[in-house]
């Protein structure tokens, strides 16, 4: 199997065995080990959950984290 595509499931496993962030809607794309995740998110702890449980997947190289959350709005 190609390694990027079984880095890929094993990121999604650690996502899907995490009960802080199973259920998140995040897009996992693998090039070369860099793990590339995307998506909106309702906070930033929730951000943060999801890198945590990507890091324990083995063969990564790095983690680019392009996960959104909704901006606090200043307009006082």
């Amino acid at each position: 199997m190609n390694p990027d595509i079984q880095l890929r499931h094993e990121v999604f496993a650690q996502l899907n065995w995490d009960p802080a962030v199973v259920g998140c809607d995040v897009d996992v794309c693998v090039e070369d080990g860099v793990v590339i995740l995307q998506g909106k998110l309702a906070s930033e702890s929730l951000k943060a959950a999801v890198e945590r449980a990507v890091r324990r997947a083995e063969g990564i190289t790095t983690i680019v984290n392009r996960l959104t959350t909704p901006e606090l709005s200043n307009d006082d």
